[in-house]
């Protein structure tokens, strides 16, 4: 099922006290978009698995001066008319952000990954990066998971700043080795394999 938009029945757009109102048990997954609240559905088993064991690695590899999460809320932009708040797979954000609070201002936040799914490809690919670029996240990830693709694989993205969006700064099959946002070196086949 593909993502759609759902307006507020009298045409305004949500507002984030809106979207802070809504349960956090509901059984779609929702990000707030310039005022529009998108559903999709959950992500499939094979997916959370991927993020959760992804965010493991790298909160490992984490000085303490980071904290890793997965599934929350990233306020991106806190315009009164059109918010943007959306809960990318994985989030590293400042070990300052109280964690019992949300959400986590997109300052305090230094590297989002997303793992794309076939219903997300347009969104994993497109339309978020540049999303996070324009609120100045460094570091960007996509996870490639496609069964027809010949193999999975990390694309590492950096913010270039003279031209606000971001450059890629690798690609990883089987080991991801990096410096920023700070050293890692993960194994990937534990990341992926069953």
């Amino acid at each position: 099922m593909p993502a759609m938009t759902l307006p507020l029945p009298s045409g305004d757009t949500w507002t984030r006290a809106d979207y802070e109102a809504l349960p956090e048990d509901l059984p779609v997954r929702v990000r707030l978009i310039h005022g529009q609240l998108v559903v999709s559905p959950r992500p499939r088993p094979i997916h959370r698995r991927i993020a959760r064991r992804l965010a493991t690695r790298i909160e490992d590899a984490a000085p303490d001066a980071w904290q890793v999460d997965t599934d929350v809320d990233v306020l991106l932009d806190d315009d009164e008319v059109e918010p943007v708040e959306i809960a990318p797979d994985i989030v590293v954000y400042s070990a300052e952000h109280d964690p019992y609070e949300r959400p986590i201002h997109a300052e305090s936040v230094t590297l989002v990954a997303e793992v794309v799914s076939p219903s997300t490809k347009r969104k994993d690919r497109r339309m978020q990066p540049a999303l996070y670029a324009g609120t100045g996240i460094r570091h960007y990830w996509r996870v490639e998971t496609d069964q027809t693709a010949p193999a999975f694989a990390v694309y590492t993205y950096e913010l270039d700043d003279a031209t606000g969006g971001y450059v890629a700064t690798g690609v990883h099959h089987g080991r991801i080795t990096a410096t920023q946002p700070f050293a890692l070196d993960i194994d990937l086949k534990t990341v992926h394999e069953r």
